[in-house]
């Protein structure tokens, strides 16, 4: 990968670094004990001065047999009202989902799938039933992240020549007929760059089309989902006002 694909994920690591030992994020984690003091996670977090050590736990072979899928479910459960414990199975997850995101870089195109599968793996992680899988947690999680941010897509794709981007922009573009919404949005984008539309206009439309949400991207760029659909909004505008003069 170049730089620029391990953009985002240096951000996390950056990011990272400062939670993993900030006061409040272990102060934080040291609350998690009061729940349920003897949990192999309580004794991790107890006096600790580094979250790194939760996530070294978690390493299958690192500690005793089973403990780390035990770590990791409480995390998840935690993590249906803690980003904290969320953001440390994240960065567990990190390597695994990199290792496997970048044998999709020819269907993102430019896009580097680091950023796609990252908040797909906040939806797994979300979603994930604790009473049901309870064995190789981090496995099942980084298979169901890249499940959701591109094999889903790419069945769908497989299956039906309808079109499936958001608000149907595609249609815009009346010589656009059976096809994928990938295959639409690359003639749409090749069109409206020759007629001039900029390219953040561009990018945020490409964007919505792979994650399907508003919301999702707004998580992305830490806005809210009502700026995203307000800029999409405007860049629609752009795109069809470009592809009508140039028609």
């Amino acid at each position: 990968m170049t730089a620029a694909d391990t953009h985002f994920s240096f951000r996390l690591d950056t990011e990272w670094a400062h939670l993993r030992s900030a006061r409040r994020s272990l102060q934080r984690a040291r609350s998690w004990a009061a729940d349920d003091p003897a949990h192999p996670l309580a004794r991790l977090v107890g006096d600790t001065t580094d979250l790194d050590v939760v996530i070294s736990a978690t390493q299958r072979g690192v500690s005793p047999a089973g403990s780390d899928d035990l770590i990791l479910l409480r995390l998840v459960e935690l993590a249906r009202h803690d980003e904290l414990a969320g953001r440390i199975v994240i960065q567990r997850l990190l390597p695994g989902l990199i290792s496997q995101a970048v044998g999709y870089r020819d269907f993102h195109e430019t896009i580097d799938p680091i950023e796609v599968v990252v908040p797909a793996a906040w939806l797994a992680l979300r979603a994930f039933d604790t009473e049901r899988r309870r064995r190789q947690v981090a496995a099942s999680l980084i298979s169901d992240a890249i499940y959701t941010a591109f094999r889903a897509p790419l069945r769908r794709r497989s299956a039906t020549e309808e079109v499936r981007s958001p608000d149907r922009f595609m249609q815009l573009d009346g010589r656009i007929e059976s096809t994928s919404a990938f295959e639409e949005l690359a003639v749409v984008v090749r069109d409206a760059r020759r007629a001039g539309v900029p390219a953040v206009d561009i990018d945020l439309l490409r964007r919505l089309v792979q994650l399907e949400s508003p919301s999702l991207v707004a998580h992305e760029r830490d806005v809210t989902p009502r700026t995203i659909r307000n800029h999409r909004d405007r860049a629609v505008d752009r795109v069809r006002a470009a592809l009508a003069v140039a028609a």
